[in-house]
């Protein structure tokens, strides 16, 4: 088990650096999309222009990238929404280079929230006045991950039986985000989790985009007697070689000595590692009593090889461009099912990305602040428009950002939303935005924490005060806001 002392890795390289779409043609600079692969919206017969402008991101290592809000079909695996993204128009960082967007699987229940999860799994968006077709049967709550050295697979609406050499064992979500409460860790004899007698569990947090194992490198402020993760180099160095048996619900997982393990401010992490030895279930079929499955990876089964799509759950069957008959299409739905697995396409990038903390307006929106060496991405197919247009896109439960890079929307074309500085869509309160924002907090350094709840105190002084002005704009719109934290 190789463990680092989480030395920095240099950062991506700042590039005041810019890419402008002008006529139609990119110029790139700093940014070069290796791909050449952009959605484009003139070509799509169902694209809509939600609002420009509005799409602005930039993260802690001051990648930024701008564009607009627009609405049209996405079809993942065998299910096809009619949803609103980003369309990304300009980025500043190399870190985009072989991708064409990012679509984060992380849930956020809020009316307008912007996760495709919520647009998955339900026969339409209200507040968006969006309503799938009739004969669309929404995706199951749940999904599962799994992965080897090459390749990841998602899994839509469960887990595919033939994955797993054993049980699948159930536990509760813990925390705001996709963690369980891990009561131990042990290193041969030696238990990493000394807790101080208030505490029983820590929220270890599942994340396919952390290469290594994370480990708190403190006490979080007398969480432990101990710091576990320098327990586990003392007794390292001094020669020690054993595989860490983590316990979540009275049940003993094993890592093998060989994978890394880094310090962590006070975040516990359970990175790739976890994910390529168990198929991990995602299970927020009743949002009162969300589950996480774990169950042991078939060492025979192939991964990433991917569902027949010939019932796509969409309209006019997109894919093929057949409108087919009423019969066919009830004779089809009888048969359907709703497991779908997604190739995906993995890729360890080496340097340090500080992307995983996003400011919007000023506002900082953590995912998890990790200090991690590496990143490990997993890219998978997104198809955009009518007819689709296929798109390689990060895949990321660490949030809920929708988005793709894309061409200008069409001249003339009306937006749904007016474009006015400072005018944001829809209703939604403190309270609600602490919520969504909370999503990423769980886990993470405390003291982020604590200084959210500065912030949130500070603002909601500030609306009281200006609740006269406040009541002239509508509150936040969540196309790429909150929770807009992904990897690059």
């Amino acid at each position: 088990m190789a463990v680092s002392m989480g030395v920095s890795a240099p950062k991506a390289l700042v590039v005041l650096a810019y890419l402008a779409i002008v006529n139609g043609q990119v110029d790139q600079f700093g940014y070069h999309n290796n791909r050449g692969s952009f959605f484009h919206p003139k070509d799509s017969s169902t694209f809509k222009l939600v609002k420009l402008n509005n799409v602005n991101v930039t993260f802690l290592d001051h990648t930024n990238l701008l564009g607009y809000d627009g609405q049209d079909m996405a079809l993942l695996g065998k299910y096809q929404v009619e949803t609103r993204l980003g369309m990304i128009t300009h980025c500043n960082s190399a870190n985009f280079n072989d991708v064409d967007g990012i679509i984060g699987f992380g849930w956020a229940n809020q009316n307008r929230s912007a996760a495709i999860l919520k647009t998955l799994t339900q026969d339409g968006r209200p507040h968006w006045d969006i309503q799938q077709r009739e004969d669309f049967i929404p995706m199951p709550r749940k999904f599962a991950f799994t992965a080897n050295e090459e390749v990841g697979e998602l899994q839509l609406g469960g887990y595919e039986p033939k994955s797993t050499s054993g049980p699948m064992h159930m536990f509760p979500m813990a925390g705001f985000a996709y963690g369980v409460n891990v009561t131990s860790i042990k290193f041969g004899d030696t238990e990493l989790l000394n807790f101080q007698p208030s505490h029983d569990s820590y929220v270890g947090e599942f994340d396919s985009g952390t290469t290594c194992l994370l480990l708190p490198n403190s006490t979080v402020n007398g969480t432990f007697k101990s710091n576990p993760f320098q327990l586990l180099l003392d007794k390292q160095n001094s020669g020690q070689a054993f595989p860490l048996v983590y316990t979540i619900g009275g049940k003993q997982f094993e890592i093998a000595y060989e994978e890394c393990v880094e310090p962590a401010d006070r975040a516990m992490i359970l990175g790739d590692p976890w994910f390529r030895k168990w198929i991990v279930l995602h299970d927020l079929t009743d949002l009162k009593n969300k589950k996480m499955g774990l169950a042991i990876r078939n060492p025979n089964y192939i991964l990433g090889v991917e569902t027949d799509r010939s019932a796509t759950l969409g309209a006019n069957n997109a894919e093929t461009h057949v409108v087919e008959s009423a019969k066919a299409r009830e004779a089809e739905l009888a048969e359907f099912k709703p497991l779908s697995k997604v190739r995906a396409n993995r890729r360890i990038r080496p340097m340090k990305l500080a992307m995983t903390q996003a400011k919007y307006d000023g506002e900082a929106v953590d995912k998890v602040a990790l200090s991690s060496q590496s990143r490990v991405t997993y890219n998978v197919k997104l198809s955009i428009g009518s007819p689709p247009q296929p798109l390689q896109v990060i895949f990321d439960t660490g949030s809920f950002m929708l988005a793709v890079f894309a061409q200008p929307a069409p001249k003339g074309m009306k937006p749904i939303l007016e474009a006015v500085s400072g005018v944001y869509e829809g209703s939604f309160s403190w309270r609600d935005r602490a919520k969504e924002l909370s999503w990423g907090l769980e886990g993470v350094d405390r003291s982020a924490l604590i200084a959210a709840n500065v912030l949130f105190g500070g603002l909601f002084i500030l609306g009281v005060v200006s609740l006269t002005q406040r009541k002239r704009r509508s509150e936040a719109y969540h196309e790429l806001t909150d929770q807009s934290a992904g990897p690059c």
